[in-house]
């Protein structure tokens, strides 16, 4: 599988024109190159890894190195404005998290269903097919099976450099900025917390229901028996949470 090696502009969405190729994670895009962002790199076009799709073959950078090309970085001299929530757009990001991976980051996960949220039903399906996931397994928050059938027993993650740069393309949109803004101050109080040394006389659950400021039992089952009007289209497909009971 090659990519196209032609020069191009960097206008976001532009790798929102992927189609599937045979397998759900192989993909081509039709005429356009992306080059890879990292000082020093001459990298002009990804090309998949054999083993691992998000290493180029050319220079053995990761994707997100590469995808940076055709996102929009508007936001990190603009902070005040934000843009409006596009099926391209979303894909481009998507694919960050997604692309060649089994299991998504759990707070990348929450803003994406955000954005989700915006988009119709069949532009949601739209990506996550494009990117080789189900519905089933992106609301899991990984592929239980590969495309062999087989049950996967590890899964393929972006790393935690990866994750940064990704969070920081949610500041693009009012539905995810402010989220975005709060996870930053809460990661740099959490690097600022001593980790204190571990007790065998600890007893985790006594001093959780004791301090419990999570929602009660009694929020957890109205929530569960919530209009179904209420819960996001994605959230809210037929037996889509079937397989986890």
């Amino acid at each position: 599988m090659q990519f196209g090696t032609r020069t191009t502009t960097a206008e976001p969405g532009f790798m929102g024109t992927w189609q599937n190729a045979d397998t759900n994670l192989l993909f081509r895009m039709s005429q356009q190159a992306i080059r890879c962002t990292l000082v020093n790199c001459t990298c002009e076009c990804f090309q998949p890894g054999k083993i691992n799709l998000r290493t180029c073959d050319q220079c053995k950078h990761g994707w997100v190195a590469h995808a940076l090309d055709k996102l929009s970085t508007q936001h990190l001299y603009h902070p005040t404005q934000v843009e409006i929530v596009q099926s391209n757009v979303v894909f481009d990001i998507s694919s960050l998290m997604l692309y060649g991976t089994q299991a998504v980051p759990v707070r990348l996960k929450i803003l994406l269903d955000r954005l989700f949220s915006v988009l119709k039903q069949e532009e949601v399906l739209h990506i996550l097919h494009g990117l080789g996931w189900t519905l089933r397994d992106y609301v899991r928050g990984y592929i239980l099976q590969d495309a062999a059938g087989k049950v996967l027993d590890r899964w393929a993650i972006m790393s935690r450099e990866e994750e940064i740069i990704t969070l920081q393309q949610f500041l693009r949109f009012g539905e995810t900025k402010s989220i975005v803004e709060l996870m930053a101050i809460q990661e740099k109080e959490g690097q600022a917390v001593a980790v204190p040394s571990s007790k065998t006389d600890s007893d985790i659950r006594t001093f959780i229901e004791s301090n419990n400021r999570t929602r009660s039992p009694s929020l957890l089952a109205h929530l569960e028996n919530s209009n179904p009007s209420s819960i996001h289209h994605f959230e809210n497909i037929p037996n889509s949470l079937a397989f986890l009971l």
